[in-house]
């Protein structure tokens, strides 16, 4: 089954965004400003229809390489001026390049995906990469198959620049950009395969 993927807006939500302290002073700093409820909504409109164009391919992507099926038949997807994306409640920010918007989406998805993982098979999986990797971060170990499995996305279904711009973007923080360094190194196929070796 997979799920359909409701684009929302919200105005309580938003608005809790909207009147934080901390995203104020975030978006002052970087002189920028809170979008309008008109500029999200249009936004979201846009999404829909890129969404409808891969969305099935995406979600159809993650399935098989988790290994796993979909629980919810829907799942709702909340836009709001700005925050950091989350996957429970699944919450995006507006983006000004759709493109980019639907690949923070996927990267959610896949965090959703990841925690219908059984947590026995979860914690083999994590044993082993604390095994390999001691010293890294828990963000850094948890996003390994993550960033496999969207590595895997990107160059299946989109392109190569995309993948590019998600690292290049991941380098402000020191665990994702060890994550994506720890993919480079050991192969994005070998970290899929090895997850699958490890729960069959």
């Amino acid at each position: 089954m997979i799920p359909k993927i409701e684009f929302r807006y919200s105005y309580v939500y938003d608005k809790i965004y909207r009147d934080s302290c901390d995203v104020k002073d975030f978006l002052e700093d970087a002189n920028k400003k809170y979008p309008s409820k008109k500029e999200i909504i249009d936004f979201i409109n846009k999404i829909k229809i890129a969404w409808k164009n891969d969305g099935a391919k995406i979600l159809n992507k993650i399935s098989n390489l988790c290994s796993l099926k979909w629980k919810d038949d829907k799942i709702v997807c909340y836009v709001v001026g700005f925050c950091r994306p989350m996957s429970d409640p699944l919450t995006v920010k507006f983006c000004r390049d759709v493109n980019h918007a639907i690949d923070i989406i996927t990267h959610e998805l896949i965090h959703k995906m990841q925690s219908q993982i059984d947590s026995k098979k979860w914690n083999r999986w994590l044993r082993f990469v604390n095994l390999r990797y001691p010293n890294e971060s828990e963000t850094t170990k948890s996003h390994i198959f993550l960033n496999a499995v969207h590595k895997k996305i990107y160059l299946d279904l989109f392109n190569k620049f995309r993948f590019e711009r998600d690292v290049e973007n991941s380098k402000i923080s020191m665990s994702y950009r060890y994550s994506w360094r720890i993919v480079d190194r050991w192969g994005y196929e070998e970290i899929i395969k090895k997850f699958r070796e490890l729960n069959n």
